[in-house]
């Protein structure tokens, strides 16, 4: 069998779970190329590979523009079967009934997505394949055991990116060591991850060490390699036995400099000596709200302020950089709330940060409430594809709405440039929100991100193609509202 993936390429983040997916396929027995839909004619491209199944992992901002493309796919193109996975079927399986859809897949799709190849193959029908449903479907589909041993599964296809997008030739790729998260943040899905899978095996699994060196040894002989960026929700939940023996074994074999995420609460000197060791430039620990009530009692994370500095000036004493993120356009909080997340940022002294504005996604916990109590309309084929662009609730004025723009622009600003903080936040977030703001946003991003979190090679003809294209990028997700 032929399989298209399509893609719409955002920001260099790669696919991976789509990689995965192509890895399985191709181990199969099956062939799988790749169209990125921002720079292909997807309509031609099918027209030319020919493909048997058309395939689209999509989130629930971008959900819009798959469904769009394959309407037009099967317009033209009926006999070709089309089948989407990711988070958005996943946790709104109702997808499955737009944009003549054939199926969905939810869930984990390494040993599904085979399945329902080699039942197309036969032509026998998927209906009945775990964790498949069709427009058919009366009820949810089966799910199927987790993958209790990662290291049984290829390692991710990402040939399938390096070889037909700039993200090949850029030296940052991306690494996904473990999958699951054990946290209840009220803004994400791994809880109704683990009520969908309950029963089925660990949520939380990890690769081996061995396994995950030489994964970036593969890269590095293929393609340009000088910066790691390690994409877990939680990379390292304690100084322990797998963490002791990757930063041996990295800092032998691989010797980059690499980013990880944690957790504010989770860090100690045990782990930043031994991420240190290993070569660990960034770290990445969420603050998500400066207000401690807000962070218990609305995002369901319990972590106070003196451990989130803590930890934070425990990596600047390291000399680790950091990153962070605080939500802007939580329900039932004021623009203060939001001047409360840039003041404790500036205390942590964190390196960098963004200020993501909330939305409300399919069977979250917080995202059912704003619908429970009608902040939010529940219709996914409205929302931004990117949150950065403005709050979809019901609940706050334009004069809100246009701060809480102002606020994901400026406050970076005001954390890197700390004698900034006054005039942005007493001023320069009331005004009328422009695209100064965000120029302004983008070179203090630009400068921190080269020379601070992400220390890449790159020649200057990259360099300046890099700058342009992510440029164009911010603009789309901060001043378009066509998204």
């Amino acid at each position: 069998m032929k399989v298209l993936f399509v893609f719409k390429s955002e920001n260099f983040l790669a696919p991976l779970g789509l990689c995965a997916v192509s890895a399985a396929a191709r181990r199969a027995g099956h062939e799988t190329a790749l169209c990125e839909m921002k720079t292909q004619d997807v309509l031609g491209r099918v027209a030319g590979y020919r493909p048997d199944v058309v395939a689209y992992s999509s989130s629930t901002g971008e959900v819009k523009h798959y469904l769009a493309v394959n309407s037009s796919v099967k317009e033209r193109f009926p006999e070709v079967f089309a089948i989407m996975g990711g988070p958005h079927p996943t946790f709104y399986p109702d997808v499955v009934q737009h944009g003549r859809l054939d199926a969905i897949c939810r869930g984990e799709g390494d040993e599904a997505f085979p399945e329902v190849l080699a039942a197309l193959a036969v032509g026998r029908p998927v209906a009945g394949i775990d964790n498949i449903m069709t427009p058919q479907s009366r009820s949810l589909c089966s799910m199927r055991n987790l993958v209790e041993d990662l290291d049984a599964l290829p390692f991710p296809d990402v040939s399938l990116l390096y070889e037909n997008t700039p993200m090949g030739s850029y030296p940052l790729k991306s690494v996904i060591t473990s999958r699951g998260c054990p946290y209840n943040c009220s803004y994400c899905f791994n809880a109704s991850w683990r009520r969908i899978y309950a029963g089925k095996g660990k949520a939380v699994r990890r690769n081996s060490v061995d396994y995950v060196i030489d994964e970036i040894d593969f890269i590095r002989t293929k393609w340009p390699l000088s910066f790691v960026k390690f994409y877990d929700d939680i990379f390292t939940y304690a100084a322990d036995d797998w963490l002791e023996e990757f930063s041996e074994k990295y800092k032998r074999r691989i010797g980059l400099p690499f980013f990880i995420l944690t957790r504010a609460d989770l860090l100690n000197e045990d782990m930043v000596r031994l991420l240190k060791t290993a070569g660990c430039h960034t770290i990445s620990m969420s603050i998500e709200a400066g207000n401690p009530r807000v962070r218990l009692e609305v995002l369901n994370r319990d972590m106070s302020d003196e451990q989130i500095i803590r930890a934070h000036l425990l990596c600047k004493r390291y000399g680790i950089h950091t990153f962070t993120n605080c939500i802007v356009g939580l329900p039932d909080t004021q623009i203060s709330h939001d001047i409360e997340s840039i003041d404790l940022s500036i205390r942590s002294k964190v390196t960098w940060i963004e200020f993501p504005i909330f939305h409300p996604y399919p069977q979250t916990e917080l995202g059912q409430r704003t619908i429970d109590r009608g902040l939010y309309s529940g219709d996914y084929t409205r929302m931004h594809t990117s949150y950065m662009y403005q709050s979809p609730l019901t609940c706050f004025s334009r004069a809100q709405v246009n701060a809480q723009k102002n606020i994901t622009v400026l406050g970076p600003v005001a954390i890197v440039f700390p004698w900034l903080r006054w005039i942005i936040v007493n001023v320069a977030i009331y005004l009328p929100h422009n695209v100064i703001y965000t120029l302004m946003y983008y070179v203090t991003k630009m400068y921190v991100f080269r020379t601070r979190i992400y220390v890449t090679r790159t020649s200057l003809v990259n360099s300046l193609r890099i700058f342009a294209r992510s440029l164009k990028q911010e603009l789309f997700r901060h001043e378009n509202s066509a998204g």
